[in-house]
């Protein structure tokens, strides 16, 4: 059997000015359960066979922090794996050295890599359940992370890369432990420099946030003074909006 390189999503981190007040605000507009290092997401294994709830890290760094090192990007992803030390052992076959030792602890192991194009990845084998306590889920309005996106000099080329080495195609199927029945999934994908898409954020990453109500939320993060869509844009797969928090990051807002 092929072995399963990436299976998910594990946290999607990035540096701010300042953590603490960046943490409030989200948990102030958007809801979400911070403490001290972020928020996690909790979901449910698009697998029926597997029961433990599985989890994905949304944190904010401090802008001197060296995590993400040797990478001068502001932002790092986190990609959840079965079988971490087997992976690196193939990917050294492949010309991929990691960039730090394996370390390991009660919620996994960890093993760090780099693409060609500088970013630092981080790769997680989770033991899930093993963080304490795990958090209820959120009463809303973000239910999930819908979408991970970032920007590439040679997007094709990235892609190529990501899907030959990591198994990374463009869809994260899962389920929402608030609404079982929903399509859930995390968009994964990579865009030119130039992109407008991100506009008006200068960062090289945008985060997507499954919404439960999107007019509301919208009407409410507008008469709080956030810069926010006007216009809600309709698809066949479901709504979006977007806003902009106080450190300029962009998040599109999507109600599936």
């Amino acid at each position: 059997m092929k072995m399963k390189r990436v299976t998910g999503i594990g946290g999607v981190f990035f540096k701010a000015k300042n953590t603490d007040a960046l943490n409030n605000w989200y948990r102030d507009h958007l809801g979400f359960k911070t403490t001290e290092w972020g928020a996690t997401f909790i979901w449910n294994d698009a697998d029926p066979s597997n029961t433990t709830l599985g989890s994905t890290t949304w944190s904010a760094f401090k802008d001197d922090s060296k995590y993400f090192h040797p990478s001068a990007e502001p932002f790092m992803f986190n990609y959840r794996v079965h079988n971490l030390r087997q992976l690196l052992d193939v990917l050294k076959t492949e010309g991929i050295e990691p960039v730090e030792a394996v370390q390991e602890f009660d919620y996994g192991k960890f093993g760090w890599i780099m693409d060609p194009e500088g970013r630092k990845i981080e790769l997680w084998e989770p033991i899930d359940g093993n963080f304490g306590d795990t958090p209820e889920p959120w009463p809303g309005p973000v239910t999930g992370l819908g979408g991970a996106f970032f920007k590439s000099r040679d997007p094709k080329t990235i892609k190529e890369w990501y899907k030959k080495h990591l198994d990374i195609d463009m869809f994260f199927f899962w389920k929402d432990v608030t609404n079982p029945t929903a399509d859930a999934r995390t968009v994964w994908d990579v865009m030119e420099m130039d992109s407008e898409h991100f506009v008006p954020s200068t960062k090289p990453y945008m985060f997507n946030y499954r919404v439960k109500d999107i007019n509301s939320l919208l009407e409410k993060l507008k008469s709080a003074g956030i810069p926010a869509s006007e216009n809600i844009e309709e698809h066949s797969f479901g709504k979006f909006g977007w806003a902009i928090d106080p450190e300029g990051n962009k998040m599109q807002l999507w109600e599936p």
